[in-house]
């Protein structure tokens, strides 16, 4: 049981030693935790499985998770605990539950736990997604859907769209005499539509400063859902983050440098643009009737309407990596 957990996560044998040293010093300060916490009331648990010390319930967990969660369902009800190493997980499997949860009981259990991946991605979970509810997430959660999920914005962006397919279909046309790989062209067609209202260029536009292609691009959005999807280590005990023994943080800073080039690049021209002849910055004046979405978030970082819309530049990393 334990060698198949070991063999998924690629674990070697110094990975091990650190483990178990870890999990020593783990026991002392669970035993301490529980000893100062023992009493104070807290509230009844639902039921759920008798884990291991320290591990919890994850060494019985296979990468099949959601039949493994299914099975416990029908053991323990529609909700449910478990440990996974030093987190509790409680899982709810009825859809009256995930109505109060999702619904009803929505800001309470608004708050998330952010994994080594999505901080990395979201610059320390400044996004709408992994922020903490509260002043900061209203902020963001007012620009989202004003600067980016309006019908009006997407209808003024149509334009945008309507240009990256006829640039696709001519160059399809350009190249009927030659095999077109037809998998990378609607993939890099899809992204250059979805940039373009983003931060109106396209990847083939933005490569001479940048030095980011479609088929780098799309390589780097695959491997980070891959990274976001792989059970961690560090995730499961925090305290071994700053091991990286999975080396999925390392990864997943490779991979946010090609975003950061892109929107480093976008910003800086963004801001370029906006900058009057004596060096002060007023409101983008687009030569177009269409608006990209982060030139409207460049103008609020430099001349918010008041302090509830400023915006910083970590955030608009952070919200353009949702949108992309």
């Amino acid at each position: 049981m334990f060698t198949n957990v070991v063999n998924y996560f690629g674990l070697h044998l110094f990975d091990i030693f650190i483990l178990l040293f870890v999990a020593a010093f783990t026991l002392i300060w669970f035993q301490w935790i529980t000893k100062k916490l023992s009493s104070v009331p807290l509230a009844p648990l639902p039921p759920g499985p008798r884990g291991l010390p320290i591990v919890g319930y994850f060494p019985y967990l296979s990468q099949n998770l959601h039949i493994d969660l299914t099975a416990l369902g029908e053991v323990y009800g529609p909700i449910y605990k478990f440990w996974m190493g030093t987190k509790l997980c409680v899982v709810i499997n009825s859809p009256q539950l995930v109505a109060q949860v999702g619904r009803e009981q929505d800001i309470i259990f608004s708050n998330r736990d952010v994994g080594v991946s999505a901080s990395i991605i979201s610059q320390g979970g400044l996004n709408i997604s992994f922020q903490p509810y509260g002043t900061d997430w209203k902020k963001l959660r007012k620009i989202l859907v004003r600067e980016m999920l309006n019908n009006s914005v997407l209808d003024n962006l149509t334009e945008l769209r309507r240009q990256e397919v006829r640039k696709s279909v001519k160059c399809i046309y350009e190249k009927r005499e030659s095999p077109v790989n037809i998998a990378l062209f609607t993939y890099q067609t899809t992204i250059n539509c979805v940039i373009g209202m983003t931060i109106g260029t396209s990847l083939e536009e933005n490569e001479s400063v940048s030095h980011v292609d479609g088929s780098k691009f799309k390589k780097a959005v695959e491997e980070l859902f891959e990274l976001l999807a792989k059970p961690n280590i560090s995730d499961i005990f925090p305290m071994l983050k700053w091991f990286d023994i999975q080396k999925i943080g390392r990864d997943t800073e490779r991979i946010n440098q090609v975003f950061e080039m892109v929107f480093d690049d976008a910003i800086a021209k963004k801001k370029k643009k906006a900058m009057k002849t004596n060096g002060n910055y007023s409101p983008i004046l687009n030569e177009s009737t269409t608006k990209d979405i982060l030139q409207s978030l460049v103008e609020l970082h430099l001349q918010p309407q008041d302090k509830d819309t400023y915006i910083t530049i970590p955030e608009i990393k952070a919200i353009l990596m949702v949108r992309t």
